[in-house]
């Protein structure tokens, strides 16, 4: 194998390899996005140690929206309070409230009381897995900073994927035999170029 073969394989692997990284990036998008639109999970990230030890500060977990029928003691769900501060701590409470709507006392584990007001729904988003630091991670991905890179790192791999195939200059080159040959005396192939122009 020659050096322009060799030079063309490893042009193609990147290619194959861009275009890989590309197509699981979008497989990856398109499952949470199905995972939310489908079953109604959502993404939450824990920014504070009220749920610590089971739930540490920068843990990534998936909740469900279930209805207040099926919230019981014990369970981890996150409710918007008064203010609209997104709440995520243990139910140590749940008493009817009417309409279909619970009352419930929440407390995070860390702390040693129970928070001061009870919220009262008709449904929840309820916490049945963590992945601890990966909040960190989907935190940074979300900021400004990440998304600017994210569209150098997509064109990027869009240039690699999709750029020419051969460097400037070479394409006339690789294709044409390196040297000319011919069985006929240079003044002949002259008078056959003027004739061919002439006519």
């Amino acid at each position: 194998m020659n050096q322009q073969e060799t030079e063309r394989t490893q042009r193609d692997r990147r290619r194959e390899l861009a275009l890989n990284i590309g197509a699981v990036a979008g497989l990856i998008c398109i499952v949470i996005a199905a995972l939310s639109m489908l079953f109604g999970i959502n993404p939450l990230v824990f920014r504070s140690g009220s749920m610590s030890p089971q739930i540490s500060t920068g843990a990534l977990a998936l909740a469900r929206t279930v209805p207040s029928s099926e919230i019981n003691v014990g369970d981890v769900v996150s409710v918007d309070n008064e203010v609209g501060t997104r709440i995520t701590h243990r139910v140590v409470a749940v008493d009817p409230a009417g309409d279909g709507k619970v009352s419930l006392t929440l407390k995070g584990d860390a702390n040693r009381v129970a928070d001061p007001s009870p919220y009262v729904v008709d449904e929840a988003d309820r916490v049945f897995a963590s992945v601890p630091l990966l909040g960190y991670l989907a935190a940074w991905f979300s900021g400004k900073t990440a998304i600017f890179l994210g569209g150098i790192l997509a064109g990027a791999l869009l240039m690699l994927a999709f750029g020419p195939m051969r460097r400037p200059g070479s394409d006339a080159s690789d294709d044409a035999p390196q040297t000319d040959t011919t069985d006929e005396p240079a003044d002949s192939s002259e008078a056959k170029l003027q004739e061919a122009h002439c006519g």
